[in-house]
């Protein structure tokens, strides 16, 4: 599977990508946005301003989305490619 560069993906991309997958929820922080998963509970934050970290969004999506939720990467990068 070819997977994108997430080298310059903003936050408001990383939201579209989540509420086309379904089923989280978005709590605004001060400089970090709280994604809950809303069948498991389980969270995980992603800031706010500027680019997202590209690094910070491949444990995001490898860790958080994979391996805590079950999602497989083909959906996550079929919605999320930056």
């Amino acid at each position: 599977m070819d997977k994108p560069k997430l080298a310059s993906c903003s936050p408001d991309d990383v939201f579209k990508a989540l509420r086309k997958l379904g089923g989280f929820i978005f709590k605004q922080g001060a400089k970090h946005t709280k994604v809950i998963h809303t069948e498991t509970g389980k969270s995980s934050t992603i800031p706010r301003h500027g680019k997202v970290n590209r690094n910070l969004l491949k444990d995001f999506v490898e860790e958080f989305l994979v391996k805590e939720l079950g999602y497989l990467e083909k959906d996550i990068y079929k919605h999320l490619w930056c």
